[in-house]
């Protein structure tokens, strides 16, 4: 019986990862409207949901990052830096490929990831439908 070479991650962790992977680039080329205005006739303009990048890494580590495995993937894998840099598209992508994390870390974040993701799907999808 074949298994997953010792450097590959389960195929459940690599396919909810790319499965992530391509709603967070779809959903990071877009853009999400703060507000339409006020009566004062100040309008605001348009975020990008990719802004909110620094945001959803924080938040991830604020919650995970005390446990140092946690730190340490998403400083190396996904460029973390706290409140400067990082990308969730390159952690994502470490998931789909590196079986050397740890199952249940890579669980608890792509359970957090796609919680954000949902969000701003669904803000996105009634911004459409207005």
């Amino acid at each position: 019986m074949k298994g997953k070479p010792a450097d590959a991650p389960t195929p459940e962790i690599a396919v909810h990862a790319l499965f992530l992977l391509g709603r967070w680039t779809r959903l990071a080329q877009g853009h999400l409207a703060l507000a339409s205005g006020c009566s004062c006739g100040v309008g605001f303009g348009a975020v990008r949901v990719q802004d909110f990048e620094q945001d959803i890494l924080d938040y991830l580590h604020a919650k995970h990052g005390a446990e140092s495995r946690v730190d340490a993937l998403l400083r190396e894998r996904g460029g973390y830096r706290r409140g400067e840099a990082g990308s969730i598209a390159e952690l994502l992508r470490a998931f789909a490929k590196d079986g050397a994390i740890r199952e249940d870390i890579q669980a608890a974040l792509l359970a957090d990831i796609e919680r954000s993701i949902e969000s701003f799907d669904e803000l996105h999808r009634g911004q459409r439908s207005r």
